[in-house]
């Protein structure tokens, strides 16, 4: 048995042999990914696939182990796959991308018509792709876990609602023809499926709905999805017609993440912690925090709003839980207070107000494009 490494740009292909043969294979993505305004190094887990012969011989489960230890000794700060339930939490993953889908009614939404200003709608084209790519950056700056593109490897829209599922998109030019807003579909005759939606000014919001709602119309569909996070300002916007959100919080599946390297991971989201705290009561205040995990102990030291990380230094404040636990607060996915709750994790002080500002509950989210 042997496993091997073929590297394609950012794509590193790992495969187990046996007797010269390939059993099993993944493939490790090079990502960025953003924690708040930090970014930070992801190693995106993709295509794992053992063939049907060679299943239920542990092949996988050794390939996962190598790969969790090759993305260690390449440098990454985090890891994260879309996978399936029951199998990848052996390996330290957690549950940390919650599922979200938005529905309206088509008639409701026509109702956009109303407040729509004259905007032009058109095709996105290949030379469209720099603004479309500009306003994706700018709006999703500090969106936790939305993936940082680059020109090198995003030239479209890849996928989709669902994989194998073609993906077609529009742009929005105002009076002036200057590029407000863009959007992102299913290429279906069915079904009306807004996997992206962004925009310079919320002006246009109506006119986008509203043109949701004539795609709607024309395939004979009585309602329309989006695929968003519920603190999106779209998503907002779509509430006063009537919408309804549904989300999903997989037991121990789907978009899952787990911490590589501990102290490199705080090292780089220490500028949006530092931001965190001057926002906040603690902005003044000294006081010390040491993080017990299963990887690693690591102590942050508050003073005047900076924040200092060390190693290994015991403080009477402290905070004891799995490193699965600790990257669901980090992307916060799950908030302190449920965080603390868990039987299994210990707490030392009076800490919980603290950590309620260095990891606050959010919508971690990654555009379905993204996905891998």
């Amino acid at each position: 048995m042997k496993i091997r490494t073929r590297d394609k740009g950012r794509m590193h292909y790992r495969e187990l042999l046996i007797k010269d043969e390939v059993v099993s294979s993944l493939v490790v993505i090079d990502y960025q990914i953003r924690i708040g305004s930090a970014e930070v190094r992801m190693g995106g887990i993709g295509d794992v696939e053992t063939k049907e012969k060679h299943r239920k011989k542990g092949y996988m489960r050794r390939l996962m182990e190598d790969a969790v230890e090759y993305i260690k000794n390449e440098g990454y700060d985090v890891s994260m796959l879309f996978g399936i339930p029951n199998f990848y939490t052996k390996f330290g993953y957690a549950v940390c991308l919650p599922e979200y889908k938005l529905t309206l009614s088509t008639r409701d939404a026509e109702d956009a018509k109303n407040n729509a200003e004259n905007y032009k709608i058109r095709k996105i084209r290949k030379k469209d792709i720099d603004s479309v790519f500009g306003l994706y950056d700018e709006n999703n700056q500090n969106r936790v876990c939305s993936l940082i593109r680059t020109k090198k490897y995003f030239s479209g829209f890849p996928r989709g609602s669902r994989d194998e599922q073609q993906a077609d998109a529009f742009l929005v030019k105002d009076s002036n023809k200057e590029f407000v807003a863009y959007a992102a579909f299913d290429k279906s005759k069915e079904e009306v499926n807004i996997v992206e939606v962004e925009s310079i000014a919320d002006r246009a919001y109506p006119a986008l709905l509203y043109e949701f709602a004539k795609m709607a119309v024309k395939r004979r569909c009585g309602h329309i999805t989006l695929f968003m996070p519920p603190d999106h300002p779209f998503a907002e916007f779509c509430s006063r017609y009537g919408s309804q959100l549904t989300a999903q919080y997989p037991k121990n599946g789907g978009g899952v993440m787990r911490m590589i390297n501990q102290k490199t991971l705080f090292e780089k989201i220490k500028k949006e912690l530092e931001r965190r705290i001057s926002g906040s009561k603690f902005k003044a205040c000294s006081d010390s925090l040491e993080i017990r995990t299963d990887m690693e102990n690591i102590t942050l030291k508050i003073c005047d709003g900076t924040l200092n990380i060390y190693s290994e230094e015991k403080v009477e404040n402290f905070l004891t839980l799995s490193q699965a636990k600790l990257i669901q607060l980090i992307v916060g996915y799950r908030s302190v207070r449920d965080i603390l709750n868990d039987s299994e994790v210990e707490i030392g002080g009076d800490i919980e107000p603290l950590l309620g500002v260095l990891f606050p509950k959010t919508s971690p989210y990654v555009w379905l494009a993204d996905h891998f």
